[in-house]
């Protein structure tokens, strides 16, 4: 029970296991949508396949680079945070 008032009352941080969770569905759909948005941006015609999937290949490493770097910048400082605060 002193874990439930503590996260209502704020003094238990639960942002670094929310971003965790969220980070995962993230990498899970974002190949999704940037599979959807290539296909948007070119038909799929024979000459401009290789295009295609080369552009998804690219638009999925940087996306999931930047989100990782997002999240990672993120739980650094809640880190930075709780070591200030302890």
């Amino acid at each position: 029970m002193q874990e439930l008032l503590d996260i209502i009352t704020f003094k238990t941080i639960i942002s670094k296991y929310v971003l965790i969770i969220f980070y995962y569905f993230g990498a899970i759909v974002i190949p999704l949508f940037m599979y959807k948005y290539t296909h948007y941006i070119y038909t799929p015609i024979k000459s401009t396949l290789p295009r295609l999937y080369t552009l998804f290949i690219l638009l999925f490493l940087f996306a999931e680079i930047l989100w990782r770097m997002m999240f990672e910048f993120l739980i650094a400082f809640l880190q930075i945070r709780d070591a200030l605060l302890t």
